[in-house]
């Protein structure tokens, strides 16, 4: 009997594996396909228009059971490695990965304490419907974000570093580098389950380096994180709906479309327009397979580049 277990077991897991690897095949070709598409186009754009961007319906397995699949945009999603990265620094193209964080010196706005990418995570805290943060609250878990990954050990007034983890029930020491998972804010001090939950569909670690937000796939709550310099809440809600209805309609297509919108009329945008695009090439595959009665999964990141799609990296 156990052997026969042994036997079921493998089997199911190398079936199911070369089932996951099809499909992640099969997203890849949909992406170069994409690539095409736009290499016509007069504007290339990703969207949630696009064939690749439509809800996966489960499909049925000769051996049994069914197969499912859904990609996502990452570049419609915050990048938290963005929070301690300058704006001369993402116009000089440096990354984490090379480990050319610095902590922040200052703003793109002179006289302000935040950066640009800073104000759109404490706007996108306080947009996470019954889960978000006052003002206050997300100020202060902000600083406790990038005190965890800029490299230098220097406390903000509301952050935490070393001694902050040290002295814990559980001592660890905070990351001081560009975060590899967004699970890893689960380590960051005043992080609870719930908010994290609530937040995580709403960010991204990829790519990166060179990280820009693509407007036309940016759910509802990272729409909101988009303000002018000087407001520190989000967009208004009923505003943030306009804009995706006009961008379902197609009335916004590109980032001048965007910023010219009402929404911000009267609003010192600063640099705001050096950090949106309308074309991703980084997305998210949630690959899963169902077979005698059991179930593995798969998700992949894949980069799209020169039209050509690789996974960068697996997770089951």
């Amino acid at each position: 009997t156990l052997t026969l277990q042994r036997g079921t077991h493998h089997l199911f897991s190398e079936q199911a594996w070369s089932y996951l690897m099809g499909a992640e095949a099969l997203a890849m070709l949909a992406l170069r396909a994409d690539s095409k598409i736009d290499a016509r186009a007069d504007i290339p754009s990703d969207s949630l228009k696009e064939l690749w961007a439509q809800p996966s319906t489960p499909y049925p397995l000769d051996a049994g059971g069914w197969l499912s699949g859904e990609i996502e945009d990452l570049q419609g999603r915050f990048n938290l490695n963005m929070l301690a990265i300058t704006m001369n620094q993402l116009e000089e193209g440096k990354g984490e990965r090379s480990g050319e964080i610095r902590s922040r010196e200052g703003s793109t706005n002179t006289g302000s304490p935040w950066t640009d990418t800073q104000k759109m995570f404490i706007r996108l805290l306080q947009a996470l419907s019954k889960n978000s943060l006052s003002l206050d609250e997300a100020l202060s878990l902000t600083e406790a974000v990038i005190d965890f990954i800029d490299p230098d050990s220097d406390r903000r007034s509301e952050g935490a570093e070393e001694g902050d983890y040290q002295y814990t029930a559980f001592p660890y020491l905070p990351a001081n580098r560009a975060l590899a998972s967004v699970s890893e804010l689960r380590a960051v001090q005043g992080m609870t389950l719930e908010l994290y939950e609530a937040l995580a569909p709403f960010v991204t670690v990829w790519p990166q380096e060179n990280a820009r937000l693509n407007i036309l796939t940016a759910p509802l709550p990272v729409i909101r994180s988009l303000n002018g310099v000087n407001q520190l809440e989000p967009m208004e809600m009923i505003e943030a709906e306009r804009l995706i209805k006009l961008r379902e309609m197609g009335t916004i297509s590109t980032v001048d479309d965007f910023l010219s919108d009402p929404a911000f009329k009267g609003k010192n945008l600063g640099d705001l327009n050096k950090l949106l695009v309308v074309q991703s090439s980084w997305f998210l595959l949630k690959t899963k397979v169902q077979l005698l009665e059991r179930e593995r999964g798969l998700v992949t990141v894949l980069n799209r580049t020169d039209g050509n799609s690789i996974p960068v990296f697996r997770s089951e």
